[in-house]
């Protein structure tokens, strides 16, 4: 099913895929039609697709202007008038006609009763209107989905999203989605949600952004509330546009599209693993063979993991249109011959810095059990990699605490060489940990941070003498008494959530130290970022 296939995918690099394996079909007319169709959307159990039609002459016309809808108070010149000025200010061009404008967007669903999608609607208002109408995710909720734009009962509309409830035959009015320190200078906007709705991935144009638009993540805080978004960093973006993502329902496999440079022309779907927890490591982007991709426009890929499909959008047929293909079925026998090389493995003791002797157990990642184990002495050794699959390593040595590293091969540096570190148990000795995540300026600990505690909780159940203390540091933004009340407060949180795991408390003290510790300058955000942190020292072995 899907891991097997994701080494196979990832093997395309070598232009040893056969692209005779996908056999990609055109949606039915129903869905398609000779306007552009985009933005594909499959409810959990593949039986229902949200999508978008743009410049449609029949779409909703509702254009409400405080308590009058102008579609039904103007004659038809005044209100294309008014529709056509609304468009401009939104980035139209000022002669563009209303009707064929591509913020002339409505919602339209089709639900499959046989095995096809048969049935088709179209929504009234309020889920569609005049203003552009899109919708970008599912929640765990089936009658309710995550729409672009915050919509209000007076007319307006603000950038964001909002969710949207199905009310029987009808729905709800919109109630906007929160995203904390949200910000998109260009009205293009795209979202996913996690199939859990913990994980929000967007793509958005921001200060921090290393071209046109860069993937963002940010994390669930409350119902309708998300953190601040996170750059996804440098290997999954690039100086050219990253868009339309989608994250699988395991939550470690990253769809996306991006027009970078050796594609085969346009805007291609790519995809990459999560190597960790932390949500800014991931595997070389693997774009997808044909005839997935084409060389015009692909992108908005939605992999439904019930029924297997991936459902994207393309322009190789003249406008944009919605195809599918079976993407979690392949052959063994079509996968091809493994690349191996020889690269240089050693171990490092964290705290002092020096290499050390140990046990490394590595494979693929989804093979547990073609695992290989290597004794390493303290000039390392050489072991033997695959191209064509991310590897997992576990180094190991009596004293030490272990954790497990994710490596994409292809990444390697030039000088072929893996470097592993392992945290003694000594006193003043750090445990390594990726980062904890808070509801911005609160002690919350955010859901995505529980696996890396629940890590923790479990290194203090295997060695009961040992004893830690947790260290809470800030940023230098803001009043400074404040910041150590707050430092104070996380590091207390992050022991109240290990009490709960069973963990005695008395094996734990907290620090807040607030800004006096920093590990940067605090010269911009990404800087600031890294001095909000909460370490653990360990105070009695």
């Amino acid at each position: 099913m899907w891991y097997p296939y994701l080494a196979i995918l990832l093997a395309s690099l070598l232009n040893a895929f056969p692209s005779t394996e996908f056999k990609v079909e055109k949606m039915n007319d129903r869905i398609n039609s000779p306007y552009d169709e985009i933005n594909p959307v499959v409810s959990l159990d593949g039986k229902t697709i949200y999508f978008t039609r743009v410049g449609h002459p029949a779409f909703n016309k509702t254009l409400q202007v405080l308590d009058q809808d102008y579609s039904k108070v103007l004659n038809y010149q005044d209100y294309r008038k008014q529709l056509q000025e609304i468009y401009w200010q939104l980035g139209d061009s000022q002669d563009q006609n209303p009707v064929e404008s591509t913020f002339n967007q409505d919602i339209w669903i089709a639900t499959a009763t046989s095995g096809e999608f048969e049935l088709i609607e179209h929504p009234n208002y309020p889920l569609n209107s005049a203003l552009p109408n899109s919708i970008c995710a599912v929640t765990t909720d089936p009658n309710t989905v995550v729409i672009l734009n915050q919509f209000f009962k007076d007319g307006s509309m603000y950038k964001g999203f909002s969710f949207a409830k199905r009310n029987g035959h009808g729905w709800h009015f919109p109630e906007p989605l929160y995203i904390y320190d949200y910000d998109n200078v260009e009205p293009d906007v795209n979202l996913t949600l996690s199939k859990d709705n913990e994980v929000m991935i967007l793509s958005l144009n921001r200060k921090d952004s290393h071209g046109q638009q860069d993937l963002y993540v940010s994390f669930r805080i409350h119902t309708n509330l998300w953190s601040s978004p996170v750059h996804m960093g440098p290997v999954v973006n690039t100086a050219f546009r990253e868009t339309t993502p989608f994250i699988s329902d395991d939550k470690r496999h990253l769809f996306f599209a991006s027009n970078r440079t050796g594609g085969f022309g346009g805007s291609d779907i790519f995809i990459s693993e999560r190597l960790d927890d932390s949500w800014t490591n991931w595997s070389m982007p693997v774009q997808l063979p044909a005839p997935i991709n084409s060389t015009d426009d692909d992108a908005q890929p939605f992999l439904n993991q019930h029924s297997g499909y991936l459902y994207f959008t393309s322009t190789r047929d003249g406008s944009s249109d919605i195809f599918r293909t079976r993407f979690t079925e392949t052959k063994a026998e079509l996968a091809p011959p493994v690349e191996r090389r020889l690269v240089t493995c050693t171990i490092f003791d964290s705290h002092s810095g020096q290499p050390v002797s140990g046990k490394v157990t590595f494979g693929p990642v989804h093979e547990d059990f073609h695992l290989t184990e290597m004794e390493l002495g303290e000039n390392g050794g050489l072991i033997e990699l695959k191209y064509n699959s991310i590897m997992k390593f576990l180094p190991e040595k009596e004293g030490y605490i272990s954790r497990e590293v994710r490596l994409d091969p292809i990444m390697l540096s030039e000088d072929k060489t893996i470097n592993l570190t392992l945290d003694p148990l000594v006193v003043h000795g750090k445990i390594s940990l990726n980062p904890i995540y808070f509801m911005r300026g609160k002690d919350r600990i955010l859901s995505s941070s529980y696996q890396e505690l629940d890590r923790l909780a479990d290194i203090l159940s295997a060695h009961p003498n040992l004893h830690i203390q947790i260290d809470g540091h800030s940023d230098n933004f803001g009043d400074k008494w404040a910041l150590y009340q707050l430092s104070e407060k996380r590091s207390s949180a992050v022991k109240a959530y290990l009490v709960k795991k069973g963990v005695n408390a008395a094996r734990i003290k907290t620090k807040g130290y607030g800004p006096s510790r920093p590990l940067t300058d605090n010269s911009s955000e990404a800087m600031k970022a890294q001095n909000r942190r909460v370490e653990v020292i360990i105070t009695k072995v």
